[in-house]
């Protein structure tokens, strides 16, 4: 009986190619050459024709354009419209393909950027595993090959799939594969030492000394970026701390002396129209500094958390937990606003009452409620932090204690079990786990994977898994084992040198909470005193818009001193609860003191 032959299916991806190249190929081409995506593309990792690319770009601003631009178009021409919507669907009209063609662009830029951050992130890590695999008597080819499996390079798995790719089905030989996948790279750093070891193979060098001389060299690169990282990373909060607090309590005398004018002038007797005048410009004067306080200062300290998450070195293992405790409060936080809201007597408010009672209510039902939203993340990250503070300088301790073991000539998994009995810290539950999985005759490798259950640090796992490889593959030699203590005391190093120079910044946002907080009120205060006329209450509505925008900027300030200070969002919460107290026990002193 004959075989029916199956129609292939075509994919929605190729019908799109398939458009754009008979619509824009002859303009793509143009496009390509003038743009040069060709290299682009390839400096960015993608595998897309840069043809198909251009004409897809091309085709997606031609959609735009029929789908919004026109219909705007239509609509301001030919439909009687309001000028300010003319003008808003004007900008939509030209502003909708222009971002489209941009972004279409700049796209491969923008991966090739990440791409080489992230293999330059990965690559004293990559480095010391080749040079420990190959002090093992590994050649580097069948490193990559390794790498290329190995979940914990992320990025760097990659690089190495691209080699083996290069060998396995196009048949080239490793060294040549190797100059291929690094030619247009976007890290100089991986081209120049992949380069440099296929040069040193090639006329008989020594393959090693250069792997470990170029090791020190990441590594102390890596330590001169970590003093760059940190006075990055004060200047951020320093740049911060000016435009947040000493900008903000300048701008807060403006906005407190024409909203207390404005106040004074509604209240200072007159016709009704004047009084409905005064009345009208007071509320205005209110829109300024509502804006300013709920709007402009969070997005700024939105915008110093993002430049500092881009600057800061990245992991592949990322705590969702306390992201998790913060999604599971939120309801809870917003019912303890509503329930300390009604017990302070703030509940008025809905029913048109605004005096300084409930402004008093209402920060503190906004404090009780930041507190709700952040104490529990801040417990579940504290909880996971503690299991894992001192562990690398641990692991550093535990490795050179092997080395010296394994010179008596016990075998490696004899070394680990003699080991378990000892103390090595927050370290003891993965020794002790692998010893006992070691003891009743289970592998090393399996017995490792087992220990490590649980951990959630990125540099353990990395280097116990150095460790496996360098016994099952490399012998695991007292040298090779000594080699891996060396890179993980001076992984330990770095790191806590880090932490140690960014602590000291942490100061400055408490200071600047408490300005933020206290300032605004005293010169809200000195107006008070100097206008007979005006009555506190009157002023309301101005001492919430102060306070309770201090009080919301200053717990986002909190959080971006948890970033800067531990490179976590999650260690933010910690400050961030500080700063609610400190700021609300500010607010309610100042105003208490001040007779307001």
């Amino acid at each position: 009986m004959p075989q029916v032959r199956r129609r292939k299916r075509v994919t929605l991806s190729e019908v799109f190619n398939a458009l754009s190249l008979a619509l824009f190929e002859k303009w793509a081409r143009h496009l390509v050459h003038s743009f040069e995506l060709d290299t682009l593309l390839q400096k960015a990792g993608m595998t897309c024709h840069p043809v198909i690319y251009a004409s897809r770009v091309l085709f997606v601003t031609m959609l735009i354009l029929l789908l919004i631009t026109s219909p705007a178009m239509f609509a301001i021409t030919l439909i009687p419209v309001h000028l300010v919507i003319k003008v808003i669907l004007l900008v939509l009209a030209i502003i909708a393909p222009t971002i489209t063609f941009t972004i279409g662009l700049l796209y491969p830029n923008i991966k090739a950027s990440t791409r080489k951050i992230m293999v330059d992130n990965e690559l004293p890590f990559f480095m010391a595993y080749v040079s420990t695999m190959v002090r093992g008597g590994v050649s580097v080819d069948r490193v990559i090959e390794r790498v290329a499996q190995l979940k914990i390079f992320k990025y760097l798995r990659e690089e190495a799939q691209r080699i083996v790719l290069h060998i396995r089905f196009f048949g080239e030989d490793p060294l040549s594969a190797i100059e291929k996948v690094v030619k247009n790279h976007p890290s100089s750093r991986f081209r120049d030492l992949m380069l440099g070891y296929t040069t040193t193979l090639r006329t008989g060098g020594d393959v090693l000394h250069y792997l470990e001389i170029r090791t020190q060299e990441l590594f102390a690169a890596r330590m001169n970026e970590i003093k760059s990282l940190t006075e990055k990373m004060g200047s951020f909060l320093e740049i911060y701390i000016v435009l947040g607090v000493i900008t903000s309590i300048t701008l807060f005398v403006f906005f407190a002396v024409s909203g207390a004018l404005a106040m004074a002038g509604s209240q200072a007797g007159g016709s009704a129209s004047v009084l409905k005048l005064s009345a009208l410009r007071g509320t205005q004067n209110l829109v300024t500094p509502t804006l300013y306080n709920f709007l402009v200062l969070p997005l700024l300290g939105i915008m110093v958390l993002a430049m500092a998450h881009s600057a800061q070195p990245k992991s592949s293992i990322i705590r969702y937990e306390p992201y998790l405790t913060l999604l599971v409060v939120s309801p809870f936080a917003l019912v303890t606003f509503i329930i300390v809201l009604s017990v302070t007597g703030g509940i008025r408010i809905f029913s048109g009452e605004f005096g300084i009672k409930e402004v008093k209510a209402l920060i503190i039902a906004i404090s009780a409620a930041l507190l709700m939203l952040s104490i529990p993340p801040w417990i579940t990250y504290e909880r996971q932090a503690k299991d894992t503070k001192g562990i690398i300088k641990s692991t550093a301790d535990f490795l050179r204690d092997l080395s010296e073991v394994r010179k008596t000539g016990l075998s490696p998994e004899k070394c680990i079990i003699t080991l378990s009995e000892r103390d090595y810290r927050n370290l003891n539950t993965v020794v002790k786990r692998a010893g006992a999985a070691l003891a009743t005759g289970i592998g090393l490798e399996s017995a490792l994977r087992t220990a490590l259950k649980g951990i959630k640090e990125w540099f353990v796992i990395t280097i116990f898994r150095f460790l496996t490889d360098s016994i099952t593959v490399g012998g695991g030699s007292p040298e090779i084992i000594d080699a891996l203590a060396r890179f993980t005391q001076n992984l330990a190093e770095s790191e806590e040198e880090m932490r140690k120079r960014l602590r000291a910044y942490v100061a400055l946002p408490y200071f600047g909470a408490i300005m933020l907080a206290a300032a605004p009120l005293v010169i809200l205060w000195l107006l008070v005193a100097s206008a007979k006329s005006l009555e506190p209450n009157a002023l309301a509505p101005l001492i919430f818009i102060l306070s309770g925008g201090a009080l919301i900027n200053n717990y986002i300030m909190g959080i971006v001193a948890g970033k800067v200070s531990r490179m976590n969002v999650a260690a933010g919460f910690k400050h961030a609860v500080f700063m609610t107290l400190i700021t609300t026990i500010t607010t309610m002193l100042t105003l208490k003191f001040l007779g307001i």
